[in-house]
């Protein structure tokens, strides 16, 4: 190999002959007539999980590539048709959380300060910034692949096609609105599902200080205990004591109650020599059955005034011991205590004993009103310390020291995870557990053993599958629920038209007839060169005929682009109408888009600008605009007339791609949808197809 500052020189023979090929398979285009030949076996589906945008590929991603190359490629030989199209995953906290870096972002309050909007916009703008390189690397190994018709999870037809199964499986039962324990991140807000928590690097070794607190005994000679006895509890999270109402001990289990000199302690008998209680007086030994019923002294006293009703009553069976099956001597007191709402096994007891459910955190982790007034608005980890100062302050901490325990952190910003009953949609997966399993059983896996072992327990041990997320960039969920708790789920975009409130007017929208320019075939944009560019005696004729048919639409407004041949059209429709003269409303916004440089110049010199017309929303020439540009002031136009109107009949008279990006803004459809709207011919005019729908500033 020659050292030469030429690239191409440098090149192995093996990468020259590779670049020949893919040279070759380019100019004939052989992956598009491997589509197109005979199939004489049909379909074969391929499925293919897609990368986020978000960064190059590396090593792993590039094998796996080939890896997927092999098997459409040998398919199509065996006589099938293996469509191959590309996908980007665009959506989630990963991306959030870069976007919350490069704004300078701390929390989700800030992101709601600063609006959802902006802060969309930006994650759009993030995840498609890699795309070329991708496509270079993928092309480069010789992978097959339809990159040019890539679906991506943002597009609304990927989020229509999300919705028609959430509607599939709603009504086959299987989708629910719940309330379980999960684990949830206080930075991102959200709850998590459990194949995200067991990603790697999750659990990492934390050493944090595990307390043991002392709980009083009310009335203890009721129970046969001494007066000054306290039933120890341990906990590795001294931040969900304010939240106790209830402790757990096993009912089967040994208990002592020793005597110190600062009063009586119970714990579990196996438990007492670690406590170093083995040299206090051993004054009773008794059950966990024993144990259970005995009220204790809250910790602290909980504003009840700011819980909710249908808890509040719950309290009268607060503030006592229960039998759980949970409970055990391998560390700890041999009690549990139990905020119930911030532990899986707390919560399930809450419920079989109709524990009150009292949230004392805020959704970011800081304490609420309800909590002990020294904690208020303190992050959770924060406020450790104070509580343990108080309780040691008050003679009720027993003992504290540091503990080692794998502890689950958010993967994509590093903050611990808390466990957290939160309101969540869930998937119904133990429905169908059995389905899934036997259909495992008929997957060709390889290696082998990955059937009955890791994807078989996965399946065994999965919960339902929570989908909600309380955060912002992601496809919405289609479900309303009313008053009365009636659910009803959207399956696509049409389906939600017929749920939406409908236009208040009817909408007429008219193509300018024909000019000069469009003789002449040349681009006119420029309003300070509209003063010649006048109607044909053929635009004129056009518009009359058209204008006379619309007599029948009983238009009472026109409004209508402020250039020269929209204005002279107008007053064609106006007068054959019968309009009076403030009929006509000019909107400057409704102008022929801004072509920029190409502005004068052959219509064909502006297209041959644009490599597909999808780039037209993107790509502006000098001084123009963008499809983009030309759809927000469209659509801007078309929501303020609904606002400002009801029950009028409205004409809207514009050129040709201005009107293309209307209909599409009145859809609400993605760029790649625009070739489906019809391009109006001059004078040619429709109803506008038009129900108001939410939308962001791209309509």
């Amino acid at each position: 190999m020659q050292n030469t500052d030429d690239k191409s020189v440098q090149k192995s023979d093996t990468a020259r002959k590779e670049e020949e090929i893919l040279g070759f398979w380019k100019s004939e285009k052989i992956f598009e007539k491997t589509l197109a030949k005979a199939s004489p076996r049909g379909e074969f589906v391929f499925y293919d999980g897609p990368p986020f945008a978000t960064g190059l590929p590396h090593s792993g991603s590039l094998l796996s590539s080939v890896s997927k190359d092999v098997i459409p490629r040998y398919k199509t030989m065996r006589g099938y048709r293996v469509r191959r199209r590309w996908g980007w995953d665009t959506h989630g906290l990963p991306i959030e959380n870069l976007v919350e870096k490069e704004l300078g972002l701390k929390n989700k309050r800030e992101i709601l300060s600063i609006g959802v909007e902006k802060f969309n916009e930006t994650a759009r703008s993030f995840v498609l910034q890699y795309v070329h390189d991708w496509k270079r690397y993928v092309e480069r190994v010789g992978r097959w692949v339809d990159f040019d018709n890539s679906y991506k999870t943002m597009d609304a037809s990927f989020t229509e096609s999300v919705w028609w199964g959430l509607k599939k499986i709603h009504e086959k039962g299987r989708l629910y609105e719940g309330r379980k324990v999960l684990m949830y991140c206080p930075h991102c807000e959200t709850p998590l599902a459990k194949a995200e928590i067991a990603m790697d690097n999750t659990y990492q070794d934390v050493t944090e200080e595990a307390v043991t607190v002392k709980f009083k005994v009310k009335e203890p000679e009721k129970h046969g205990l001494p007066q000054g006895t306290y039933i120890l509890a341990w906990t590795t999270t001294p931040w969900t004591l304010p939240g106790n109402v209830a402790l757990a001990v096993g009912a089967d289990l040994r208990y002592e109650v020793r005597h110190r000199a600062d009063g009586y302690a119970i714990v579990a008998k196996d438990r007492a020599l670690a406590l170093g209680l083995e040299h206090a007086n051993l004054e009773k030994e008794l059950s966990g059955a024993e144990l259970v019923g005995v009220e204790y002294e809250p910790l602290y006293a909980l504003d009840l005034s700011l819980v909710a009703d249908s808890e509040r009553g719950k309290f009268a069976r607060a503030f006592r011991v229960y039998p759980a099956d949970f409970v055990n001597t391998e560390e700890g007191t041999g009690v549990v205590h139990t905020a119930v709402i911030y532990g899986e096994d707390d919560y399930q007891l809450g419920l079989r004993e109709e524990l009150p459910m009292v949230p004392i955190l805020n959704p970011n982790a800081t304490y609420n009103e309800t909590a002990p007034g020294f904690i208020h608005g303190q992050y959770i980890k924060k406020a450790e310390p104070l509580i343990k100062e108080d309780l040691e302050h008050r003679g009720l901490l027993f003992a504290k020291a540091p503990n080692t325990h794998s502890y689950p952190h958010c993967y994509r910003c590093g903050t611990a995870l808390i466990y957290n009953a939160v309101s969540s949609w869930f998937i119904d997966i133990q429905a169908v557990k059995a389905r899934m399993l036997s259909e495992n059983d008929k997957v060709n896996w390889i290696p082998e053993h990955l059937k009955q072992g890791r994807f078989a327990k996965l399946i065994e041990s999965a919960p339902d599958w929570t989908i909600s997320r309380n955060r912002f960039w992601a496809s919405p969920l289609p479900i309303w629920k009313d008053a009365a708790g009636n659910v009803t789920v959207i399956g696509s975009l049409e389906e939600l038209k017929q749920h939406a409130k409908k236009s208040g007017n009817r909408y007429i929208v008219m193509r300018h007839g024909q000019a000069g320019s469009n003789v002449r075939n040349e681009a006119s944009t420029n309003p300070e060169r509209q003063q010649e560019n006048h109607l044909t005696e053929m635009g004129k004729e056009e518009v009359r005929t058209a204008a006379q048919a619309l007599a029948k639409e009983r238009i009472e407004l026109i409004y209508v682009s402020p250039f020269t041949r929209t204005r002279e059209s107008a007053e064609i429709v106006r007068e054959t109408l019968g309009l009076p003269p403030d009929a006509v409303v000019e909107d400057e916004r409704l102008r022929e888009i801004a072509v920029g440089e190409f502005d004068g110049r052959r219509n064909e010199e502006y297209h041959a600008f644009f490599s597909s017309v999808e780039e037209r929303f993107t790509k502006r020439p000098e001084g123009g605009e963008t499809f983009a540009d030309v759809r927000r002031r469209m659509g801007a136009v078309l929501y303020e007339l609904e606002e400002r109107y009801q029950g009028k009949n409205i004409l809207i008279l514009s050129h040709g791609d201005p009107l293309w990006l209307l209909q599409m803004a009145a859809a609400g459809a993605p760029a790649a949808l625009l070739e489906r709207f019809p391009y109006f011919k001059p004078a040619e005019a429709h109803e506008l197809q038009f129900t108001p729908l939410p939308h962001n500033r791209d309509y």
